[in-house]
Formats: structure tokens, C-alpha cells, sequence
């Protein structure tokens, strides 16, 4: 063994760092680490003191520090040595008498036999620990199983040839009729099986069948554990049971539901305590987070939401310890937000929808309380069915915010703050009945309150129509200015009030002129912070509110203003504080693209500071010498690295405005592309999703800016290309989309794969076909495996079900809606070219056309229709099949699956050659089209796809229309307050039956004029009215014609009087 002066002086070492004397303790540790740790001997020399020693607590630490050096050193012992120790310390592991020594020597020696056993060094070993566990003494069962638990954690590659032994062994030791410690440690030992079952990838082996006859007994094990009330034992048992949820779905079989059900039960026990109640919440969070397609299957969404929002009101008292961020009311309300983004609407939404208004009728301030949390938690998850409900939502949050108890009118606010955020303006058009109550409620000395009602405004004008907006803006910044001069004690109640100004200025445009300055001015005491949190977060709104008036006011009112505000900017750069840098990158974002190529010469002096944010290490390994000994059997090193999550999101956000800088300096930036292009590709595989994301989006954007600096004339579609690129844009364009397409095959986030399908459809449509070069096969194929369901960001841990759901998440839809949008690109860009590709994906489209989802039908038939304009006339050979789907959802029940088959029928209608198929149910399609803009009057989409449809058929066929009862109804549709791009084939028609003469339409001249003065009258470079040009061009000569052929029929201070004089 190891000299025994050198043993003894360790020894000695180790004890001081024991000490109750940080010095000490300090010194020690260094010398440990400089003059012993760095000599093999220290092996043998803590096997010796782990063996010998008279202190648990130094045989403890001896354990725990050899076990760190077997790695280095073991191999360079000497041989006989290490037989020596081989066969000393599973002897003295056994003769251990404290559990937690034996615990740390037993994973000593699963150390040793990672190294040993693949080399047959330690044939002897199995032998050994099958005797100790199958061992007629409890003590040595308890050291045996532990062992085979530690040498399962350690190398479990090694048991994959040997599983049929351990469940041998476990079948007795589940059910160990003497000891906790063994039934315990053969659950855990169990939740490392089923991880080998797991990587062999055999869904099939009969050990998969022997595995699950174990659940029950797990199971058993877990209420025991819970009976006795150890807290360590039931942190384990949990990770056990949450390991088989990562792992393939057939190992725990049709065992999922009863899992979830058990655990639905400790959840809803308000006997036992919120510790085990909270591990039973995140075991069925993630369980529906990484077993989706299963629970989904279960149809048990509503009975898990009914659970966690009654969860949720049972524990509401103990939502506001605010430092208790794993308490059972936020687990029951996360455990809500989980299943809403996670499951379709009709598992989730719909029971809240139904439940929460009992809930908000409660005696109970609690519960209507919960109710109203669970809406403002679970409304991003699927906004798009929530808007559908809001005639059944607003009534319970008008009742929320005249609540008696103040609570419950603070989660109101919340509640209405996410409506109107996550549902845009549909929360904005009910400000009469809302905006009262929250300005009442803004008048408060409770800093909650005052927050609350702020934020709550703030998300409200955010989306709020311009004209809307000036009936209340004097009101509003009155009360704002006022608010914010008050003096208080709490300075974070002034950032809610500061953020509102901000959305104020936003929604009211060059309204806000009137207010500026004195908004400005208003904000100089927070911009001048240079310390403390909360001065600090409200300086970065500040800044986030500037740069929203800087926006709405434009480059001429603000720039008074810019030089001061930019150093002041800049100097928020020696500060520490990732919440304000992020802040001050969004504000020269906006600055960029409004100045646009003027802002160019800020580059120099504001790329360094964003590159030194993307490059920055957000994570960080706290390797400490002294180990602090307590309840614990070991350090895990992986628990010792640390992500910093404020530097996560500060490099989130400069990735992002890498992208605005590019798009407003255009050009300008092309000298920072070389160094951060090559920052952004390495972020691309960033480990968090929300850098890949932005990294994926800020490329592309630069992307496009090489591409327009190019100056090229428009691109045409078709193979070869016919409009080349520069070899600098294909060079640059390549190396984007590589690393692009390399992470989209790893992709496992849903959100960032939407990203990318999003970025290569808006790229495809700006640059054209040349832009994919050779890739359009591999883009084709991460495509194809997103529309079958199976990419790796759809299924994760999961497996899809072999039979198809009736329903989907929202988020899947969207992302399924992406998907289709890369093939829409791709038909325009390539035409003719892609019909080999449409051969494989129009089954697939077609059968969306038929899903039980509303948003997967509307996706599938709007792209369709989309794919008819891409394709134009090589849309013939699917004809039949297209117009037999577009028919066939006419009397869908969606209005936007009826608009969007609608849009299709007329795009089939111009572009196929298969004319007398397509004629021959014109009139079947105009009965129809009449009952519609019945029905969907209010929906004005569809009436602008209606009208655009009628046009078209009307064109393309005039003889089979009759055109004096088609087109009255359709002029007096207009003007169109939807679907604008619908205006081309509309007044396409017109100017042709004007051309040709045509009686019907020169008696509607009146009508229509008073149309075109309200498309003229909106028309701006943000808003524009006729996609072409070409037609706009024509519209506004035949105004002339009837201006010069009808004097004074047209005023000449109307907008179609400018329009023609321009």
C-alpha cells in the first residue's frame, strides 16, 4: 500500500478540511491539491484512510476524494496493488457500518470496475456482488444491490449481456421482505434497466416484457417511501420514475396511464406533504411534455386540466411566497401552461373554457383566483381557439377585474395582459367595455396593482388601431406623465408605466408628436441609474420605450434627441447588467432601421460590444477543492456547471439584432459579416434553443442583404436559372444554408425548426430558385419528414402513434404550417420544375385537406391553393384531385378552411387547362360562393377571397358566367378590408369589361369610384393595395378615361384625384 508517512500526513490534511475554519480549511485544500492529489499514491493512501480511519466523516470524504483519482492513476499502479485493493475493498465495504461510508466505497468500486471489467481484470466481481445481494443478511443485500446500482450509473453498456441475472436478482429483492434500503436501491437500479433497454433499440426483446412485470412492484416501493416520509430516499425514486420518460415508450408500455393516474392521486393527497405532491406535479408535466403523442392518445387532457386548475385553487394561499418557485400552486399552473402548449384545444382549452367561469362563481377567492391565473398561463398555448371563444372569455375577466378581493383583481390584469398579447387585436376591439376598468385600477398606492394594471395596458394599445388610439391618447398620457412623476418607494412600479408609454407611442404613430418631448424629458431620472437591480431594469425599459417612440415618430422628430440618448446608450455597456445591455441592443436595432443606411457609421463603435455578447460563455464549472461533507453519498460533476441564464438571453437578444442592424444598414454591413457570420454558424448548434433560433434568423437576414446589394434584376422561376447570382452572394449563401440544413436535421426544438422552415420560404421568395443551388433536394426532405410527422422536433423522446390524432397542439399545426410554406416557395421559384416534388407531396397535402384539425385543414388547403399560384398551368395533371378538395370544404365548418378552398377554386380556375372539368361546376361554385358572403360576411378575408374568386373564374371563362347577376354583388363588396392582394384579378376584371364596353359595369361606375377612393386613400409603402404594379397602373388609366369621359364625376380633392395627377 502507500507509505505510511505520506497516508498519515493526508489523513491529517483531510481532517483539517473538515474544520469549522475556512482558512484552514482553505490552506488545506491547496496543499491536498499541489503536493498530494498529484502523486498516484494518494490512491492507495484514501483506500488506506477510507478502510482504517476512526471518523465516518473521514472515511466519508477518503471515499470521495479516491474515487476522483482512480481515473488518472488507477492504470499506472502497480498490478499486484491493485489486486490488493480489489480484494480489500469489497470486504471493507461490506464490514462498513455507516450506510452513507458504504455508499461512497461502493462507488469507489464501480469506479475501479469501469476501468477493469472491460479488460476482464475483475472476473471475480460478479461473482461477489450476486453473493452479497442474493446474501441471506439484509446488511450485505443492502451493500450488494447498492453496488449493482452504482456499477448500472457507472457503466451500464457493460449489464446489456447480463440482464437476465439482474432481474433474477431483483425479482426477490423488489419486494425484500427485511430492509427499505433494498427495495429502495432495486427501484433506482431499475430506472438505470431501463435506460440499457433503451439503447439497444429493441422495442421488441423480451426483456422489455420481464422489465415492465417490475412497475407494479416500483410502484409499491414509491408509497412505501412516501409512508416513511425520507425525503432524499423519495427525491431518488421520483428520478427513477422520471427517467422512464425518457426512454422509448414500449419499455413502460400501456403502464403510462396508470403511472400518470398514481401520480394524479399523490398530486391531489392533501395529506402528505407539498414536497412529495410537488415531485408527483413535475412528474406529470413532463410526462406530457416527452410523452405527448401517448398522453394525447389517452384522451386524458381533460380530466389532467380539470386536476391541475382544482390543484391550483386548493393551494392558492401558498402561491405568494415568491421565493418558493417549486410550490404545489405554481407546479398546478405550469403543470396548465404545459398541457395547453403541449396537447390539442379540445383536451386543454376547451375544459378551462368551461370550468373556469364555475370557478370565478366561487365564494372562494382562491379559486376564482386560479381560475383566472390558469387563462393568463394556458392563452399562449392556443391563442388561435381562445380567439374563437372570446365572447365566453371576456365576460369572465370583466367579472375578474370588478372582483372584491384584490388578488383576484391583479390575476384579472394578468390574465387580460396575456389575452392581449397572445390574441392581438381581437382583446384591442373590446376596449370600451376593457379600458375603463383598467384605468381605475391604475390609481393605486399598491405597487402589485399598479404594475399589474400597467402591464395590462400596456399589452392592450400595443395592437390598438391608430384611429382607435386618439380617442383615448390624451386621456392616456395624462395619466401615464402623471403616474410616472409620482414620487414612490419601490422604483420598479415606475417600469410597467414606462413600458405603457412605450406601446402608447407605438399604436399611436406621429399622434405621439404632441407627446414626445415631454415624454423624453419625463425619462431622464431613470436613464441616469448607474446602480441597483431595479434601477437598472427600469433604465433598460427606458430604453425599450425609446426606441418604440422612435419608431412611431420617425428619423426627423427624434434626432434632436439621438446623440445623447446614444452615449448614454453606449455607456450602458461598462455596466454589469445583461437585463439593461439587451435593452440598449433592441434600442439601436430600431434606430437601424429607422435610419436606416444612415445609421451605418454607429457600426464601428457597436459591433465590437455585440460580438463580445455572442461570444461570451454563459456557462461555468464551480470545481471546488473541499468537498462538504453532509447527506450526501457523492458530488455528481455535472451538477457542478452552472448557465447563467440573464447572459443566455443578453446573447439571445444581440443574435437577433445582428439581423435589424443588417437589414437597416444594408450594405453598410457587409465589412462585420466575415467575423460575425462565422460567430452566428457556431450558434447555430448553441445548446439553447432560443440562441439557435435567433442565430438561424439573423443569418438569413443577412443572407438577404448580400442579395440585395447585388442589385440583380428580378429572378424568374424555372430550371436552369436564369437569373445568376454573384459568385460572392452564392459563396455566402452556401455557407448560411449548409450549416442551416446540418442543424435542421438535429433539430429537436419545435419553435426553432419553425424558424428555419420560415427563413428558407421568406429567402426562397426574395431570392428565387438560384438561392437553394443543389440543396432543393435536402430542404425537400426535412420538409417531407415534418408534413409525415416524424421529424426529430415533432417526436423528441417521443414515438408517433401508429394511429393518426384526432386533434393537434397549436404549435404543431404552426409548425406543420411552416413546413408547407417552404413548399409553396419552392413551387414558385422552381414552377414547372417542381412538379416531379409535387408528385410526392400532394397526397400528403390532400390529406390535410381532410384532417379532423381545424388549423391542419386550413393549412393543408390554403398551401394547395398556394401551390396553384406557383405552379400556374403545370397544375393540370392534379386538377381533378384539387378541385374535388376545394369543393369539398366549401361548407367546412371553419370560415378559414371555406375562405382558403375559396382562394383555391379561383387560382384552379385561371390557371388549369383542364377548362371544360372546371366550367362544368361554375355553377355549383357561384351558388355557393352567393350562400357565403351571406354567412361570412364578418369575416372579411373571406369576402376578399370570395370577390378575388369570382374574378377569376369570371376572366378566365366569361362566357360561362352571367355576368349581370355575378358582379353587382361583387362591386358592392368592395372596398375589400382583407385579403388586399385579392384587389389584382378584381379590378383586373373591371378594367377588361370597361375595355370590352360592357353595359353591367359602366352602370356601376359610382359604386366602384367610391371603392377606389377608399383603396386609394389607405394606400401607403406600408400598406399597399395591388400587388402589381402593372394592375395599378391600369386602374389608374382607366380613371382617367372616366374622368375625362365624366367631368366632375370625380372631385378634385379626392384621393383618386391625386392618384391620377401623380
Amino acid at each position: 500500500m502507500a507509505d505510511p508517512k505520506f497516508t498519515t500526513e493526508l489523513a491529517s490534511l483531510l481532517e483539517q478540511v473538515t474544520a469549522p475554519n475556512s482558512e484552514i480549511i482553505k490552506a488545506a485544500s491547496s496543499k491536498l491539491q499541489k503536493e498530494y492529489y498529484t502523486e498516484e499514491q494518494c490512491v492507495p493512501a484514501l483506500i488506506s484512510i477510507l478502510q482504517q480511519s476512526p471518523s465516518q466523516q473521514i472515511r466519508q470524504l477518503a471515499a470521495v476524494e479516491v474515487r476522483k483519482r482512480i481515473l488518472p492513476y488507477w492504470e499506472t499502479l502497480d498490478g499486484a496493488l491493485r489486486s490488493q485493493i480489489r480484494s480489500s475493498i469489497v470486504q471493507s465495504t461490506l464490514n462498513e457500518p455507516a450506510a452513507i461510508v458504504r455508499h461512497a466505497s461502493s462507488r469507489v468500486i464501480s469506479e475501479i470496475a469501469k476501468l477493469d471489467m472491460p479488460n476482464n481484470e475483475w472476473p471475480e466481481l460478479p461473482a461477489y456482488v450476486h453473493k452479497a445481494a442474493t446474501s441471506t443478511s439484509a446488511n450485505e443485500r443492502e451493500i450488494g444491490v447498492y453496488i449493482l446500482y452504482s456499477l448500472l450509473e457507472n457503466m451500464d453498456a457493460a449489464f446489456s449481456s447480463r440482464l437476465g441475472e439482474l432481474f433474477a436478482i431483483f425479482s426477490q429483492t423488489i419486494s425484500d421482505p427485511d430492509s427499505q434500503a433494498v427495495r429502495t436501491d432495486t427501484m433506482l437500479a431499475l430506472g438505470k434497466v431501463a435506460e440499457i433497454l433503451d439503447s439497444d433499440g429493441d422495442s421488441d426483446s423480451e426483456y422489455i416484457t420481464m422489465f415492465r412485470q417490475f412497475l407494479p412492484g416500483m410502484v409499491n416501493v414509491l408509497k412505501q417511501l412516501i409512508e416513511n416520509g425520507d425525503s432524499k430516499a423519495l427525491d431518488q425514486a421520483f428520478e427513477a420514475f422520471q427517467s422512464l420518460l425518457w426512454v422509448n415508450s414500449s419499455i413502460i408500455g400501456k403502464s403510462l396511464g396508470d403511472l400518470m393516474q398514481f401520480m394524479l392521486e399523490i398530486a391531489q393527497n392533501s395529506n402528505f406533504d407539498d414536497s412529495v405532491r410537488s415531485l408527483a406535479l413535475q412528474f406529470l408535466t413532463n410526462a406530457v411534455r416527452y410523452k405527448r403523442m401517448k398522453v394525447q392518445g389517452l384522451k386524458i387532457g381533460p380530466l389532467l386540466t380539470s386536476t391541475a386548475l382544482q390543484l391550483a385553487g386548493d393551494t392558492m394561499e401558498a402561491i405568494d411566497d415568491e421565493e418558493d418557485e417549486d410550490s404545489v400552486p405554481r407546479l398546478a399552473l405550469r403543470f396548465v401552461e404545459t398541457l395547453s402548449s403541449t396537447l390539442p384545444p379540445s383536451q386543454v382549452m376547451n375544459t378551462l373554457i368551461v370550468e373556469i367561469p364555475k370557478y370565478l362563481s366561487s365564494p372562494n377567492s382562491n379559486y376564482r383566483r386560479a381560475g383566472l391565473l390558469s387563462m393568463s398561463v394556458a392563452v399562449e398555448g392556443a391563442p388561435e381557439y381562445v380567439s374563437t371563444q372570446i365572447k365566453l372569455v371576456l365576460p369572465v375577466i370583466v367579472q375578474g377585474l370588478q372582483d372584491p378581493v384584490l388578488e383576484v383583481r391583479v390575476a384579472a390584469l394578468h390574465a387580460l395582459s396575456q389575452l392581449a398579447d397572445h390574441l392581438d387585436d381581437a382583446i384591442s376591439k373590446e376596449h370600451e367595455i376593457l379600458l375603463p376598468l383598467v384605468f381605475n385600477m391604475m390609481d393605486t398606492s399598491d405597487s402589485k396593482v399598479a404594475k399589474a394594471s400597467c402591464t395590462a395596458l400596456d399589452a392592450m394599445v400595443q395592437n390598438m388601431e391608430e384611429g382607435v388610439m386618439a380617442q383615448y391618447l390624451p386621456t392616456l398620457m395624462s395619466r401615464l406623465l402623471s403616474l410616472l412623476a409620482q414620487p414612490v418607494s419601490d422604483v420598479s412600479v415606475k417600469g410597467p408605466i414606462i413600458t405603457a408609454i412605450g406601446a402608447t407611442a407605438h399604436s399611436s404613430k406621429k399622434q405621439f408628436l404632441t407627446y414626445f418631448n415631454t415624454a423624453v424629458h419625463s425619462f431622464e431620472p431613470f436613464l441616469a441609474f448607474t446602480e441597483g437591480d431595479k434601477e437598472l431594469d427600469v433604465k433598460a425599459m427606458a430604453f425599450d420605450a425609446l426606441g418604440a417612440m422612435a419608431s412611431s415618430v420617425g428619423e426627423q422628430a427624434f434626432t434632436p434627441f439621438a446623440q445623447p440618448l446614444v452615449e448614454a446608450a453606449y455607456g450602458c455597456f461598462q455596466i454589469t447588467h445583461s437585463r439593461l445591455r439587451e435593452s440598449v441592443y433592441y434600442f439601436f436595432g430600431i434606430l437601424a432601421k429607422v435610419y436606416g443606411r444612415q445609421f451605418a457609421p454607429f457600426l464601428p463603435r457597436l459591433m465590437p460590444e455585440i460580438c463580445k455578447s455572442l461570444e461570451q460563455d454563459e456557462t461555468g464549472f464551480d470545481q471546488h477543492d473541499d468537498v462538504e461533507i453532509g447527506d450526501v453519498d457523492d458530488v455528481d460533476p455535472w451538477e457542478n456547471i452552472q448557465v447563467n441564464s440573464a447572459l443566455a438571453i443578453e446573447k439571445e437578444i444581440a443574435t437577433d439584432v445582428v439581423g435589424d442592424l443588417a437589414a437597416g444598414t444594408k450594405e453598410d454591413f457587409i465589412p462585420y459579416l466575415d467575423e460575425v457570420s462565422k460567430i452566428l454558424i457556431g450558434l447555430v448548434s448553441h445548446f439553447y434553443e432560443d440562441i439557435r433560433r435567433a442565430a438561424v434568423g439573423s443569418l438569413w437576414q443577412t443572407v438577404g442583404v448580400v442579395y440585395e446589394a447585388a442589385h440583380l434584376e428580378k429572378w424568374q422561376p424555372g430550371l436552369p436559372v436564369k437569373v445568376p447570382l454573384p459568385d460572392a452572394v452564392l459563396q455566402y449563401a452556401h455557407l448560411v444554408r449548409s450549416a442551416t440544413l446540418e442543424a435542421f436535421d438535429e433539430e429537436d426544438d419545435r419553435i426553432v425548426a419553425m424558424t428555419i422552415c420560415d427563413n428558407l420560404a421568406e429567402i426562397i421568395r426574395l431570392c428565387g430558385p438560384a438561392i437553394i443551388a443543389d440543396d432543393t433536394e435536402p430542404i425537400a426532405t426535412q420538409v417531407l419528414a415534418i408534413l409525415k410527422k416524424s421529424h426529430r422536433s415533432q417526436t423528441m423522446d417521443d414515438e408517433p402513434e401508429e394511429e393518426e390524432a384526432e386533434d393537434a397542439a397549436e404549435s404543431d399545426v404552426q409548425l406543420i404550417d411552416s413546413a408547407m410554406d417552404v413548399v409553396v416557395s419552392l413551387a414558385a421559384a422552381l414552377g414547372p420544375d417542381f412538379t416531379n416534388y409535387f408528385k410526392t407531396f400532394c397526397p400528403i397535402f390532400l390529406k390535410y385537406c381532410s384532417s379532423s384539425s381545424d388549423g391542419e385543414r386550413k393549412s393543408g388547403v390554403g398551401a394547395l391553393a398556394e401551390i396553384v399560384n406557383g405552379l400556374k398551368g403545370s397544375i393540370t395533371p392534379w386538377s381533378s384531385q384539387l378541385l374535388k378538395s376545394f369543393l369539398h370544404r366549401l361548407p367546412d365548418e371553419s370560415v378559414e378552411v371555406r375562405s382558403n378552398a375559396v382562394y383555391g377554386l379561383g387560382l384552379l380556375s385561371e390557371f388549369s387547362q383542364s377548362a371544360d372539368e372546371i366550367v362544368a361546376v361554375y355553377p355549383k361554385i357561384f351558388q355557393k360562393l352567393q350562400q357565403l358572403l351571406v354567412s361570412d360576411v364578418e369575416n372579411f378575408r373571406s369576402v376578399g377571397n370570395i370577390c378575388g374568386c369570382v374574378a377569376r373564374m369570371t376572366y378566365s371563362h366569361p362566357e360561362r358566367v352571367p355576368l349581370s347577376d355575378v358582379l353587382p354583388p361583387l362591386v358592392y363588396s368592395l372596398p375589400l378590408k382583407d385579403a388586399f392582394e385579392e384587389n389584382d384579378p378584381i379590378y383586373r376584371l373591371i378594367v377588361q369589361l370597361y375595355k370590352n364596353q360592357d353595359p353591367t359595369v359602366q352602370g356601376l361606375t359610382e359604386r366602384i369610384l367610391q371603392a377606389l377612393e377608399t383603396v386609394f386613400g389607405n394606400e401607403s409603402t406600408d400598406n399597399k393595395q395591388f400587388e402589381s404594379d402593372e394592375i395599378r397602373t391600369s386602374v389608374i388609366e382607366l380613371l382617367r378615361y372616366i374622368n375625362q369621359s365624366n367631368p366632375g364625376m370625380i372631385p378634385a380633392d379626392s384621393s383618386i384625384a391625386r392618384a391620377i395627377s401623380a
